[in-house]
């Protein structure tokens, strides 16, 4: 679930201060705080880096699509995701109402994939309409796969400045981060991901997400010393160097849900995972997990529309309707995903696990941008190292 320019810092300050005031509609004037937190606001600016910003100066939204959604008879669309508690908030907060409301019809994937929309659009066999992807794709570089998004109908004045871009629209924020089992280390917590390369002091397999763009690199070179703010260019010999440390101990998952599985079940004792699936583990599956906030790498997922999709029109309302103030936080209800809609607000119960509510000078944050431009390069040396 990742790629950036470097306008993103204002950005998450708006989500942990818009988040905090708790509730499901905007906030009134009098419970906007006066002011933002320095850490806050070094995050937004460093999360919204790298987006390439749609020309939202001259463009409103409709907001009827927000407060009374209408589609045709027999509107049907097929909607992408990652599957397991992620997209089971999705389905509860966004999927389901707005079926309930326009009489639509999803049919959902759990496997969103940049791969798959890139052969659905170059056969001429489009079957997805909206897909929820990571910051490594949506950028210009990517246009040839993907419809420009439609801001007379997306409330992108009210998304997070640097998230809104021409081919896609954040939908939440989460966190890259270490989780690991409270029952395996005799009340020793790791501290970082030096720990969680050190398989003496804290034993036991890693479960490490199997995707060459999904923090893999950022990781290792974090563990071996490099500072969240140097990480890119990456170096990937240095971070191989590392990881070569773990190899055999490594548990590579596919997926979020795998993440979970593998954590809950105790195969692996540490995890890198995304916050809300390590949250869901604790919280949900009660199991003895907790969160290392240290070192996150702080990011955000997307809304795409494949080119070539006969249903774009009506994917666009759909996202619209996503993207409005009053459904926009929906999924925190269930788990603590942050919205992207600034006037949004995040279930009260989940603020504090947030990522964006745990930024610290030690946060980290994908640069989209970079990986546009390397993207290959960095895929390949990946599958080279992991088959050595």
């Amino acid at each position: 679930m990742r790629i950036r320019t470097r306008p993103i810092v204002g950005l998450l300050a708006s989500i942990v201060l818009v988040s905090a005031c708790g509730g499901s509609t905007a906030p009134s004037a009098s419970q906007a705080p006066a002011s933002q937190a320095p850490a806050s606001q070094a995050a937004s600016s460093a999360l919204a880096a790298g987006t390439e910003g749609a020309d939202l100066g001259t463009q409103t939204s409709d907001q009827a699509l927000c407060t009374n959604p209408t589609a045709a008879a027999g509107t049907a669309l097929t909607v992408a995701s990652y599957g397991g508690a992620y997209q089971k908030a999705q389905r509860d907060g966004w999927f389901t109402p707005y079926a309930n409301a326009t009489g639509v019809k999803f049919t959902e994937s759990e496997d969103s994939s940049n791969a798959t929309i890139k052969s659905q659009v170059e056969s001429g066999q489009v079957t997805w309409d909206a897909v929820d992807v990571g910051n490594d794709f949506g950028l210009n570089v990517n246009s040839d796969l993907l419809e420009p998004l439609d801001y007379t109908k997306i409330p992108g004045s009210e998304v997070l400045p640097g998230f809104a871009g021409k081919y896609r629209v954040a939908d939440i924020t989460y966190g890259v981060v270490l989780a690991y089992r409270t029952d395996m280390f005799n009340g020793q917590a790791p501290q970082g991901w030096a720990d969680f390369f050190d398989l003496q002091k804290f034993p036991g397999k890693r479960g490490i997400y199997d995707y060459s763009a999904g923090g893999v690199y950022e990781i290792a070179l974090m563990a071996d010393g490099v500072a969240p703010a140097n990480l890119y260019p990456l170096d990937i010999p240095r971070a191989e160097k590392k990881l070569d440390t773990i190899k055999d101990s490594i548990v590579w998952w596919p997926g979020g849900a795998k993440s979970q599985e593998l954590i809950d079940s105790g195969e692996v004792s540490m995890a890198l995972m995304w916050n809300g699936r390590a949250w869901s583990a604790k919280n949900v599956d009660n199991k003895p997990v907790e969160i290392q906030w240290n070192q996150q790498i702080l990011t955000a997922d997307y809304w795409v529309v494949p080119k070539g999709t006969p249903n774009k029109d009506a994917a666009m309302n759909f996202i619209a309707w996503t993207l409005c103030k009053q459904n926009n936080a929906a999924p925190s209800n269930e788990i603590p995903y942050g919205p992207t809609n600034k006037l949004a607000q995040a279930n009260p119960t989940k603020v504090k696990d947030l990522a964006a509510s745990n930024v610290n000078n030690t946060t980290a944050y994908f640069d989209d941008a970079w990986y546009a431009a390397n993207a290959k390069a960095v895929d390949d040396a990946y599958n080279a190292w992991k088959t050595q």
